[in-house]
């Protein structure tokens, strides 16, 4: 018996739980649970989870949804943490009572340390692996989450070598029609993911425009944020150029021009942001590296108070 938790309903651990959900929902070989909280958890529990994709919509009924996991009492075998950056912390004590020695965690959260961060939590319990995904998914409404594009890629790895558990976890996430790939430069995959998102969700909520108008009308700032960003990389050792990342930038949005990212529609609406971990990280790297980020400082002041341009 194998036994996946999904910790963070949103349209990320929405739309991968949900995928979960409905290719396991009938083997007795695999469990999947949701935590999720306040009237998106009631919707759950009561309803179920419906997901919207531009090909349909599917309804799905876990194993069991719950707000707080010890109510499980169950020890999982993989945690896909799909929480936001500031609730990182909390959420990881949550989920303490569920993990055991060979649990692996795998975070699908925005941001470069974020291993770290669990790392420091859990000390020595459980297995911590790396992980990041590509998507653009939302909760819609209580119970709701749509898939805009529908289609999602999720990267993950250990960060020392294949290993028959990364074996498994990619096997069961492609059979629920997950693009899962292991990648042994993860690391190296994390920080190219965290530099792409750093500066498209930087310049959107600054600029409070969707990224490919941001990037149209503000092209040498975005290029200054590559530069800098690139620059803190490569002082920890990733090769990773201001050109290549802009292209790569530019691959990952595509032509859609509607799309922003989650931490300026967070800002819109007057939500907790990502903002700490997204761009005031990269000043705080830098510092502790002695390395210049001035347009990183004008935007992580502005952001902070919100003085948007």
């Amino acid at each position: 018996m194998k036994r996946i938790v999904i910790m963070g309903l949103g349209g990320v651990g929405g739309y991968f739980g949900g995928m979960l959900a409905r290719t396991y929902a009938t083997n007795r070989e695999v469990e999947v649970y949701f935590v999720a909280r306040g009237k998106h958890g009631l919707e759950i529990a009561r309803n179920g989870l419906e997901v919207e994709t531009p090909k349909g919509s599917f309804r799905v009924r876990p194993e069991g949804v719950v707000e707080q996991p010890e109510r499980l009492g169950v020890t999982a075998d993989y945690i896909l943490c799909c929480t936001k950056s500031y609730d990182l912390e909390a959420a990881v004590q949550k989920l303490r009572p569920i993990i055991g020695p060979e649990t692996v965690i795998v975070p699908l959260l925005n941001g470069a340390d974020i291993r770290d961060r669990i790392v420091e939590q859990l000390k020595d319990r459980g297995q911590v692996w790396y992980g990041l995904t590509y998507i653009v998914a939302m909760k819609t409404t209580p119970g709701t989450v749509r898939n805009v594009h529908g289609r999602g890629k999720l990267l993950f790895g250990s960060g020392a070598g294949r290993c028959e558990r990364g074996d498994e976890l990619e096997a069961l996430l492609r059979e629920a029609g997950i693009q899962a790939e292991w990648h042994d430069d993860i690391q190296l995959q994390v920080w190219k993911k965290f530099i792409i998102i750093s500066v498209s969700a930087s310049v959107t909520s600054y600029f409070d425009l969707p990224v490919l108008l941001a990037l149209e009308r503000h092209p040498d700032m975005c290029h200054r944020l590559l530069q800098e960003a690139t620059s803190v990389a490569q002082a920890r050792g990733f090769d990773l150029t201001e050109e290549y990342c802009w292209q790569e930038l530019l691959r990952t949005w595509g032509s859609d021009e509607k799309s922003t990212t989650s931490m300026h529609r967070d800002f819109r609406a007057g939500r907790p942001t990502e903002v700490d971990s997204l761009c005031g990280y990269i000043v705080r790297e830098a510092e502790r590296l002695n390395i210049p980020v001035p347009t990183y400082e004008e935007i992580y002041r502005g952001l902070k108070v919100g003085i948007c341009k």
